[in-house]
């Protein structure tokens, strides 16, 4: 028996549409898993980061801004530059803080009383505190 050209069309029509079916379902596949990978990543990125430098307390006088800042990160953290208003400021001493433990950061300047100053406490990787002291 000879088919008619008709059926023959719609084979490789069915063919056609389950080979794109297949190919959408591999590239979907494919494609979840780069995405869920890069959220993973980002997602782990910005806790360790944002999770590195914790304040505890600080005091301030005319002269002075101690701060007592808790580093909750694996690494030992050294703060290398302190910032009041946006303006570098000096530090007494350089500040060392080893995993889960305080350490005491003593900005130098002259505060007056009645006002309310931004400070910045960052290291050199670029994690940061910032707070509002009032005098």
């Amino acid at each position: 028996m000879h088919r008619p050209k008709r059926s023959r069309r719609g084979t490789s029509a069915v063919f056609a549409v389950v080979l794109l079916v297949i190919i959408t379902f591999a590239f979907g596949i494919v494609f979840f898993n780069f995405v869920m990978s890069n959220v993973n990543f980002a997602a782990n990125t910005f806790n360790t980061q944002m999770a590195a430098l914790l304040l505890k307390s600080f005091t301030i006088n005319a002269t002075h801004v101690i701060a007592y800042v808790q580093n909750t990160g694996s690494a030992l953290i050294e703060i290398s530059s302190a910032y009041v208003n946006g303006l570098v400021t000096t530090l007494t001493a350089l500040v060392q803080i080893a995993p889960n433990a305080i350490g005491e950061a003593i900005l130098e300047g002259n505060f007056l009383s009645g006002n309310t100053y931004t400070i910045k406490l960052a290291n050199i990787f670029n994690t940061e505190v910032s707070f509002q002291a009032s005098f």
